[in-house]
């Protein structure tokens, strides 16, 4: 069975907050309130706290189907959780790269999301 896409969000946003080895307080706080409070199953709710509490990479999903206003929103709130513990380290913006491959932003449109994202700059 194919994961639900609020799961496959989670695993990408936590795959960003595991980027640097350590998940911040902040982060995980961050994730455990989107687990609470997302539209899942229990099972799917179970799931998603061992994504939170696991160091996850991004695996190569394809979330293309999403709307084009969706796929900026998921990497929107990506960039929002790499700054959550103020730093944002060279790994996180690696995995933010690709996560913008991965969800078929275009380059310019991800560099609109991150000027918009207070606290963000760009390396």
């Amino acid at each position: 069975m194919a994961e639900s896409q609020i799961l496959t969000v989670i695993r990408m946003w936590a795959a960003v907050a595991w980027a640097d080895g350590v998940l911040a307080e902040s982060e995980a706080d961050g994730l455990r309130r989107l687990v609470r409070t997302a539209e899942l199953t229990d099972e799917e709710r179970v799931t998603a706290a061992k994504i939170v509490e696991t160091p996850t990479k991004l695996e190569d999903i394809y979330l293309t189907e999403l709307s084009p206003d969706a796929r900026r929103g998921i990497y929107r709130a990506a960039v929002r959780m790499a700054l959550v513990d103020h730093v944002i380290q060279d790994v996180e913006r690696d995995v933010l790269r690709r996560m913008q491959v991965l969800l078929a932003i275009p380059v310019d449109v991800a560099a609109e999301i991150e000027h918009d994202v207070p606290g963000f700059h760009p390396a």
